[in-house]
């Protein structure tokens, strides 16, 4: 039975396991970019925050299909629309992903990582998973998304948290934060 009432910080669920306020729904399940769709809603931009090669949190190494100590470069970010925060990302690339062709990923600075995983080759998004808990920054609680995508057939985590205030920016009623 689907889990209506999430509290804050459970793991990472399968999203079609779950019940979700609509618009939330429309927005986590959406198979496109997120870069693309916020660019319709105003003025977008990517604010770089921490970059750094490390390892990732075992529930990331579990989700990415990862035993032992495989090292990554984590990235976080804010997504910006008319310069307010409207989502909190954090994306976790395998160095073994960022190798040859892929090896521009790892050099994002200010650009979005959907503009790239959507240029040809396209990434494949092959699972994604929801929760309602806090960013990696202790914003929330807020709706977010973890997407693993397959980019040249190499794996990566791109988590995307819905900040509280950017539904009502969007005009979507959501009931349950």
């Amino acid at each position: 039975m689907p889990n209506t009432a999430l509290r804050a910080d459970l793991q990472w669920r399968e999203l079609d396991t779950l019940t979700l306020p609509p618009a939330v729904r429309d927005w986590l399940s959406d198979p496109g970019s997120l870069t693309a769709r916020l660019r319709r809603h105003g003025r977008f931009q990517v604010r770089p925050g921490a970059s750094r090669v490390g390892l990732p949190e075992p529930a990331e190494r579990r989700l990415l299909g990862h035993s032992g100590r495989r090292w990554a470069l984590i990235r976080e970010v804010i997504l910006l629309l008319d310069g307010e925060p409207a989502v909190e990302a954090r994306s976790v690339l395998p160095l073994t992903t960022l190798n040859q062709a892929n090896r521009g990923l790892g050099h994002m600075g200010s650009r979005s990582l959907g503009s790239e995983l959507y240029r040809r080759p396209a990434a494949e998004r092959d699972q994604v998973w929801a929760r309602l808990g806090t960013t990696p920054h202790g914003r929330g609680p807020c709706w977010g998304r973890q997407s693993r995508f397959l980019k040249r057939g190499r794996p990566l985590l791109v988590a995307e948290y819905f900040l509280p205030g950017v539904w009502q920016r969007l005009g979507e009623t959501v009931d349950r934060i």
